[in-house]
C-alpha cells in the first residue's frame, strides 16, 4: 500500500477515536450534570424525605398469669378488651378539651364530662356546671384510660368520629378481673397501672422499670404483688418504619410477648366464702344481743393445715369488691372501701367507720381498736409451758385459786374474770378456767427466779410460736405485731412485766400469728411457715415450681407437758370451760383456748395555748373496750387444722370468736373432711 494511502487510513482511525472520546465526554458530562442537579437542586428535598422516616416501637402488653383456688377455680384473670385511651396533643387548648369531652360524653355509656376531664388529666375540671383549672395529677405524656370493656356499639361510634376526636383511639389490651365474690380479696390483692406504683415509690418497681410500660398493671398488694415477677410475664413488640405522617412504611420486626405464670393458691373458695358469710350474718346478730360487742364490725379469721401449713382460708371482714381497681376508685368510691382493703389478718386494719366520712370518719376510728388487739387469755398455754419447762410447777402441780393475787409488796393484784375462785387448779383445769391467779404466780415466780434475764427468756418462748416476729407468710408488708411487755419491762422491771405478760395482757397478735402459734401447739413446738401458694405454672400448663412445708423452727418438750397443754385446751370445749357453747355437738374434740383482753382506748385532743396559739395534742381515755379471741385445733387426737379468730370489741372470745371458730370447722368438714 503506497504511503499516502496509509496516512489517509491513520487519519480516519483517529477521527473515529476523536468521535468516541467526545460521545465518552458528553456521556459522563451528563451523568455528572445529573448528580450534581440531584445534590445541589434535589438533595434538600430526598434528605428531608429521608429524615422524615423513622422507628416506631409499639409495645405488645404481656398476659397476667391467671390466680386459682386450690380446686382451679378462677380467682383473678387478665383477658383482652377494648379501652378508649387519650393521648393528650401538645397543639391542644382549652376549647379543645371541652368540645372532646362533650363529644365523648355521647358516646361512652355512664361516663360524665367530670369524670371524662378527671381521667384525661389535663389541667381542667368540671364542677358546678362550669369548667375551671386544677393541677395536673399525672405527667403529659402518658396515656390516660378512659373507660375500659367497650361495647361494640362504642367502638363503632369512636371509629365512626374519628377525625373529630383528637387524641381518641380505642385500643386492645389486658384488663385484671376478679371473681365477683370477693375470694380472700385482700390476701389475693389488686393491681393498678405501673406510674401509680412508681409514685407510690414501692422499691421494688424502682428497679424494675425497665421491664414496664406506664399504663401496665403491677400488683400493689397482697399475692398480686408478692409474686409479681411470677405474674407479669414479658412484653413484646413490634418495630416499625413510620414516616412524617406516621404512617407504617413497614414492619420491620416482631417480638411476640410471653404471658405470665399462673399461681395455684392454698386457699379453698368453698371454705372461704362459707366463712366469711357466716361472719356477715353473725356480726349483726352479735351487736343486737351482746351489749359489750355493740360496736363489733370486723372479724379476722386464719385457717391453717396443722401439717403443711397452707392457709386454707383467710378472712379480713368487711371486705370489697376489687374489680374496682379495674377503672380506679373515685374519690367517693375510696371513702366506701378504704376500710376494707388493708388485709386485717397480717397488719392494722382501721376500724369499719361507715356510713361516715370524712373528718367525722377519722374521729369515729380514733375510738375504735384495730385489728391487732392484745391476745388476752389465749397466750396462757404458753405460760403454762414455760412454767413447767422451768421448774415453776410440775405435772402434777395443785393450787389453791384465792380469786385475787397480790404480788410485789402486795400491794398490786391480779383477779379472775368476775372475781371467780377456781378452787383447786392442776395446769389443765387453770387452761379450762382460764385462771389469771395461776398464770401471774407463775410470772412472779419466773421473776424471782431469772430476775432480768426472766423477760428474755418470756420473749425467747414467744418467738419459737411466732407471736412478735413476722411469720414468713408470703404476703407483703406483715407486721410483728407488738411487745407490749418490753415497753413494760422498762418502764416497771420484770416483776411487772412477767406478771402482766402471764394472763395475755402484754402482747398484741396478728390473727397470723395466732394461727402459726396454734399449728405449732399441735405440731408440739415444730413451726412450719404459713403457705399460700400451691403450685406455679406456665402458660403452657407445665409445673413450674411446686412448695413444700417449710420447717422454721422447732421448740422440743417432753411430750408429757404438750399433753397436758393439749388436755387442758380439750376441757376448755367441755362443761365447765369458756368454750363449750361454741363446740358442742361436734363428732369430733376440738383443742381451743378462748380470750378476752381488756384494752384502754384514747383519743386525741387537740388544744389551744390562748396566749401563744399554739396548738398542742393531748391523749384522753375515751373507754375501756373487751376484745374477743379464740385458737384452737382439731381434732384434738390427729391435728388437722388450726384456727384463729379475732373479733375486736367482740366481747367475750367464747361468745364472739369461738362461734366464729365453728364455722370454719363445719366449713372445712363438709368441702373438705375434718374427721374422715
Amino acid at each position: 500500500m503506497s504511503e499516502p494511502s496509509v496516512q489517509g487510513e491513520r487519519k480516519k482511525r483517529i477521527n473515529r477515536l476523536q468521535i468516541v472520546y467526545l460521545m465518552v465526554f458528553l456521556l459522563f458530562a451528563t451523568i455528572i450534570l445529573r448528580l450534581a442537579q440531584l445534590q445541589i437542586q434535589q438533595g434538600g428535598k430526598y434528605t428531608s424525605e429521608l429524615m422524615a422516616r423513622s422507628l416506631k416501637k409499639d409495645a405488645i402488653l404481656a398476659m397476667r398469669g391467671n390466680i386459682y383456688d386450690r380446686s382451679g377455680h378462677v380467682i383473678a384473670q387478665s383477658r383482652p378488651a377494648f379501652l378508649a385511651v387519650f393521648r393528650e396533643e401538645d397543639t391542644m387548648s382549652e376549647q379543645d378539651y371541652i368540645q372532646l369531652v362533650e363529644k365523648l360524653e355521647k358516646i361512652l355509656t355512664n361516663v360524665d364530662r367530670a369524670t371524662l376531664l378527671k381521667k384525661m388529666d389535663v389541667g381542667y375540671a368540671f364542677e358546678n356546671g362550669r369548667f375551671m383549672r386544677t393541677a395536673r395529677q399525672m405527667p403529659k405524656y402518658i396515656e390516660k384510660e378512659l373507660k375500659s370493656d367497650l361495647s361494640q356499639k362504642e367502638i363503632a361510634e369512636l371509629s365512626e368520629h374519628r377525625g373529630e376526636l383528637h387524641g381518641i383511639e380505642v385500643v386492645t389490651k389486658p384488663i385484671r378481673q376478679y371473681d365477683p365474690r370477693r375470694i380472700a380479696v385482700q390476701a389475693v390483692g389488686y393491681v393498678r397501672p405501673y406510674h401509680v406504683a412508681e409514685n407510690l415509690d414501692i422499691a421494688h418497681y424502682r428497679s424494675e422499670q425497665e421491664q414496664y410500660l406506664p399504663n401496665q398493671f403491677v400488683g400493689l398488694d397482697g399475692i398480686e404483688l408478692s409474686y409479681e415477677e411470677q405474674l407479669r410475664g414479658v412484653n413484646g413488640y413490634r418495630l416499625y418504619e413510620v414516616a412524617a405522617d406516621q404512617t407504617v412504611v413497614k414492619q420491620l420486626e416482631k417480638v411476640s410477648p410471653v404471658s405470665g405464670n399462673d399461681l395455684t393458691l392454698t386457699i379453698d373458695q368453698r371454705v372461704q366464702t362459707a366463712i366469711r358469710d357466716s361472719i356477715q350474718q353473725f356480726l349483726p346478730n352479735l351487736r343486737a344481743t351482746i351489749p359489750e360487742a355493740s360496736y363489733a364490725k370486723g372479724a379476722y379469721v386464719v385457717a391453717m393445715e396443722i401439717q403443711t401449713g397452707k392457709i386454707v382460708a383467710t378472712v379480713s371482714y368487711p371486705e370489697y369488691d376489687p374489680n374496682v381497681w379495674i377503672e380506679g376508685p373515685d374519690q367517693q368510691m375510696y371513702e366506701q372501701i378504704q376500710y376494707a382493703v388493708t388485709n386485717g389478718t397480717i397488719k392494722e386494719a382501721p376500724y369499719d367507720a361507715r356510713p361516715l366520712t370524712g373528718e367525722a370518719a377519722a374521729k369515729e376510728n380514733d375510738k375504735h381498736p384495730r385489728s391487732i388487739v392484745p391476745s388476752g387469755s389465749v397466750i396462757k398455754p404458753i405460760t403454762i409451758l414455760l412454767g413447767l419447762q422451768e421448774g415453776i410447777i410440775g405435772p402434777k402441780d395443785q393450787w389453791t385459786d384465792p380469786g385475787v393475787y397480790f404480788y410485789g409488796r402486795g400491794t398490786d393484784r391480779i383477779k379472775n374474770d368476775s372475781g371467780h375462785v377456781y378452787g383447786i387448779l392442776t395446769p389443765e383445769k387453770a387452761i379450762q378456767k382460764s385462771s389469771n391467779t395461776y398464770m401471774a404466780r407463775i410470772g412472779e415466780e419466773l421473776s424471782a427466779k431469772f430476775g432480768k434475764k426472766s423477760v428474755s427468756l418470756l420473749q425467747t418462748y414467744y418467738h419459737a410460736f411466732g407471736l412478735g416476729i413476722q411469720t414468713g407468710v408470703d404476703l407483703p408488708n406483715e407486721s410483728k405485731g407488738k411487745e407490749d411487755y418490753l415497753v413494760m419491762n422498762d418502764h416497771y422491771g420484770p416483776l411487772a412485766a412477767m406478771v402482766q405478760a402471764s394472763f395475755g395482757q402484754q402482747i398484741r397478735a396478728t390473727a397470723m400469728q395466732l394461727a402459726q402459734y396454734t399449728a405449732t401447739l399441735a405440731n408440739k413446738g415444730v413451726r412450719l411457715q404459713p403457705q399460700l401458694v400451691e403450685k406455679i405454672t406456665g402458660p403452657d400448663g407445665k409445673l413450674v415450681r411446686g412448695f413444700t412445708p417449710r420447717v422454721l423452727s422447732t421448740f422440743p418438750h417432753p411430750d408429757a407437758y404438750w399433753d397436758i397443754l393439749t388436755r387442758g385446751m380439750v376441757m376448755v370445749t367441755q362443761p365447765g370451760g369458756t368454750a363449750v357453747n361454741a363446740f358442742r355437738g361436734l363428732p369430733y374434740s376440738v383443742a381451743a383456748k378462748t380470750g378476752t383482753s381488756e384494752q384502754d382506748i384514747y383519743v386525741p385532743v387537740t388544744t389551744t395555748d390562748p396566749k401563744t396559739g399554739e396548738k398542742k395534742t393531748n391523749w384522753k381515755m375515751h373507754a375501756r373496750i373487751t376484745n374477743g379471741v379464740s385458737i384452737s385445733f382439731a381434732p384434738a387426737d390427729r391435728p388437722k387444722l388450726a384456727v384463729a379468730v379475732v373479733v375486736p370489741e367482740g366481747g367475750y372470745g367464747g361468745r364472739s370468736a369461738a362461734v366464729i371458730t365453728r364455722s370454719v370447722y363445719d366449713a372445712y368438714d363438709k368441702y373438705i373432711g375434718l374427721h374422715k
